[in-house]
């Protein structure tokens, strides 16, 4: 793990890097389409208490996976670099899906369960988030990884809670180009994960 103890610049470059590459596969932008179809027929109360239910699902999902990733990896004897590859390779098969325009889910649930299911899993944490957030527990520090995802859940929230002005700003089209934008991110840093990983696995086998 990266100790960067007692160089604040140093924490706040890997705060806001790792903040990116979780806002990138969290992906709250490409939601937002969903999350209104889910919620149209409801009144504004009704809907301000699904974001914050949702957004507390968020952030205890995340903080478990962060704190108990790489016991995770211990138990079932995994390697960084190669928990790197498997994930980058799932990370990338995601992002071809969400450039394809298919949906991250499949199923509807109840106005009463759709602040967990499906939006807050697996529509923001779903398997790629769980396989980034695992791997950074990892390889980054744990204040700095902690951090991020709070600030990313709070971005999250706001995100959706004003999710009916930004539709009026930028338009459905706007926020599904974003989305899609996002999704490059997304590939992008999947595709250094294949590479970190693969590259560790050579020098493991001493060919680098």
């Amino acid at each position: 793990m990266i100790n960067i103890i007692g160089d604040p610049s140093a924490i706040f470059t890997q705060i806001v890097f790792i903040t990116g590459q979780i806002f990138a596969i969290l992906n709250p932008i490409s939601v937002i389409p969903t999350f209104l179809s889910l919620t149209d027929d409801l009144d504004i109360i009704e809907r301000h208490r699904i974001v914050r239910n949702s957004s507390f699902a968020v952030l205890v999902i995340a903080l478990a996976l962060a704190f108990g990733g790489s016991y995770l990896l211990s138990f079932f004897h995994v390697s960084i670099s190669s928990l790197q590859v498997g994930g980058g390779i799932l990370l990338m098969a995601i992002a071809i899906e969400m450039l394809g325009g298919l949906p991250r889910t499949k199923s509807l649930e109840s106005h009463a369960e759709v602040a967990i299911v499906p939006i807050a899993t697996p529509l923001l944490v779903g398997p790629g988030t769980m396989t980034t957030i695992i791997v950074l527990s990892g390889v980054v520090s744990l204040f700095s990884l902690i951090v991020s995802i709070f600030i990313v859940t709070f971005a999250t929230y706001l995100l959706l809670r004003y999710s009916e002005i930004l539709v009026r700003v930028l338009g459905r089209n706007g926020i599904r180009a974003m989305g899609r934008f996002m999704t490059i991110i997304i590939a992008a840093f999947a595709a250094q994960l294949i590479y970190s990983g693969i590259t560790e696995w050579l020098r493991s086998w001493g060919v680098l």
